[in-house]
């Protein structure tokens, strides 16, 4: 299943921002330029924050960071980003996370839930086995997975299924991109 949950990206902005880290150890392997850092991590690059157990983090040869991100036992790994010109957030959850600055994609693997919150209020969601949020396309793809699969399907969701919620978008300004009724007006 593949689903444009709203139509907007992530803060443009983000991708210029460095991407900073703050955890209870670090190892650094410099002959692979992999840091693995452990003890309730926290990774930030602008709107974008990721929490986790451990996060292995690699410098890709474009430059760019790639994050896997685990939870110990039981938890999950969470993911927050704002979306570009709305007053929308990106929330998740899962047991992985995956990152990738260059791609600018987030796949949410086991248990995986998505929201999206509309000026800080919950409005769409969707859950299932894998969840991949490609921010550059605005696309996410849902996988349910399969019943012989490792790991139970999110909490809500049938064995195998993809569930989700849509919440209709408000009309009138409202709806509009932060901006928009300026534009309207210098349009005048």
């Amino acid at each position: 299943m593949i689903a444009s949950i709203a139509p907007a990206r992530a803060e443009r902005a983000d991708s210029s921002q460095p991407l900073a880290f703050d955890a209870g150890r670090m190892v650094l392997d410099g002959k692979r330029k992999v840091r693995v850092l452990s003890g309730g991590v926290e990774i930030s690059r602008g709107t974008l924050l990721l929490k986790a157990a451990q996060v292995e983090l690699k410098e890709t040869p474009q430059g760019g960071q790639f994050a896997i991100a685990t939870a110990t036992d039981g938890q999950f790994v969470t993911f927050r980003q704002k979306r570009e010109g709305v007053d929308e957030t990106v929330e998740g959850q899962s047991r992985r996370i995956e990152y990738d600055s260059v791609s600018e994609t987030v796949r949410f693997i086991g248990q995986a839930q998505v929201r999206v919150l509309r000026a800080g209020a919950p409005a769409d969601q969707v859950s299932g086995q894998t969840i991949v949020y490609d921010h550059g396309r605005d696309v996410f793809e849902v996988q349910g997975g399969t019943s012989a699969s490792a790991q139970p399907a999110a909490p809500g969701a049938a064995s195998g299924r993809v569930r989700g919620v849509l919440t209709p978008r408000p009309t009138g300004a409202a709806s509009r991109p932060a901006g928009a009724d300026a534009a309207a007006e210098g349009a005048r």
